[in-house]
């Protein structure tokens, strides 16, 4: 990523190289053509050196403009860098956060199998606690009906 940058802000400053000779190259063939001009486009000459000196003028001030944005896009770029980086590091909390709170609920669920477990276990062992001794009367009653009614008493 920092090479397409820097390359590109190569290119642009070989660019502005490049059209400085250019402009340059252009002033002093004015220069030394310029003399023998027609005399009415004297004053047409003259504008078009001042704009051509106005326009190389300016170049510096977009040459630094362009620094001067880079710059900016570099701070961004390394802003939201930093972004990611914080939200990668908080997601890796939160993964194991969530690990933590899966493995609690699930011991959670095991301990509440195991008391309805244990719940249904104690029903069942009282159910079969009150049957026997119901069974237990029960049994000893008709066991005394059986002998009074052999023995003749009743």
């Amino acid at each position: 990523m920092h090479q397409k940058e820097d390359d590109l802000l190569a290119r642009q400053i070989s660019r502005f190289i490049f059209c400085r000779r250019v402009v340059c190259a252009a002033v002093a063939l004015l220069f030394v053509f310029g003399g023998t001009g027609v005399p009415g486009a004297h004053a047409a000459y003259w504008d078009d050196v001042y704009q051509g000196f106005e326009q190389f003028s300016r170049l510096p001030g977009d040459v630094y403009q362009l620094k001067e944005s880079y710059r900016q896009t570099q701070e961004e770029l390394q802003k939201a860098r930093s972004s990611v980086e914080a939200y990668q590091e908080q997601n890796v909390q939160l993964l194991e956060q969530n690990r933590k709170l899966t493995d609690t609920v699930t011991e959670l669920k095991n301990l509440q199998v195991q008391r309805d477990q244990a719940s249904h276990r104690n029903k069942m062992l009282i159910l079969t606690a009150v049957i026997l001794l119901a069974g237990y009367f029960i049994g000893i009653r008709l066991l005394r009906y059986g002998m009074r009614r052999r023995s003749g008493r009743y």
